[in-house]
């Protein structure tokens, strides 16, 4: 277990209080926990990461019913589906200790010019024409590298991710582990940004890595969320759907 992981448990734990998960689903883009105050929460499905057995997880059936707090110390364990159950809790739990938001979009804050050299870590689609507009190179490092051109793999951020004068990292590396193994990489980066539905709003815990903003969702609809999850919605559609609303908040004071 990272420290990071270790910071996010022993806060979320300390405010899940004496909740109780009331419904969790498994969808093919989403993880979705609620918990007893009716909050719910999302997390990634790495579902080509799953076992391949027809039983994904062995509890399956008897989890509801489990107080918040076992449930977010499934973030420590070692396989990706118990991991995001409990990071969907813990972001469940979160709903309502929420940091005022500084927005929806987090891109106006990075001050991107022609001499910025972006990282991203993890693939985000709608954003890399936006990026690619302002900056002077992007690179994104990813797993799935048939998912665009000119994509870097993993085994590339140990060698350029150092160089890069903005981070913009996938909040999924909580979930299999490698948030703490990547950070370690960022070197001349001014601005890192931990984003994704996945991304616990919980700045406190994020103090003593490079992240400098957390763009994360306030959950809008959790009947809704819930019902887009269980059919294999992802981001894009729970967005469309006023499901969920998109937050940007800050890990520290923001200077004025």
């Amino acid at each position: 277990m990272n420290s990071t992981t270790e910071r996010l448990l022993e806060k979320g734990m300390d405010l899940a209080d004496d909740q109780i998960v009331t419904d969790l689903r498994v969808g093919l883009g989403y993880t979705a926990a609620e918990v007893s105050n009716k909050d719910v929460g999302l997390a990634y499905t790495f579902q080509h990461d799953i076992s391949g057995t027809c039983t994904a997880i062995k509890q399956a059936g008897k989890i509801t019913g489990s107080t918040a707090k076992e449930l977010v110390g499934w973030m420590g364990r070692g396989d990706l589906l118990s991991s995001a159950m409990g990071l969907a809790t813990l972001n469940a739990v979160l709903q309502s200790y929420l940091p005022e938001s500084l927005g929806e979009d987090f891109l106006p804050f990075l001050e991107i010019g022609p001499k910025d050299s972006v990282g991203m870590v993890g693939y985000f689609g709608p954003l890399i024409q936006p990026i690619r507009q302002k900056c002077g190179e992007l690179l994104i490092f990813e797993r799935e590298t048939s998912k665009g051109k000119g994509l870097l793999g993993p085994e590339e951020i140990r060698f350029r991710l150092p160089d890069c004068t903005i981070v913009i990292l996938s909040a999924t590396t909580l979930i299999n582990h490698t948030f703490d193994q990547i950070t370690k990489y960022i070197g001349r980066a001014r601005e890192v940004v931990l984003l994704g539905p996945s991304a616990p709003l919980l700045p406190d815990a994020f103090e003593k890595t490079p992240v400098s903003y957390l763009g994360g969702v306030r959950m809008i609809d959790r009947k809704k969320s819930l019902k887009i999850v269980s059919q294999g919605g992802g981001t894009q559609r729970l967005l469309k759907a006023g499901s969920v609303k998109k937050i940007v908040v800050a890990t520290s004071t923001p200077p004025t």
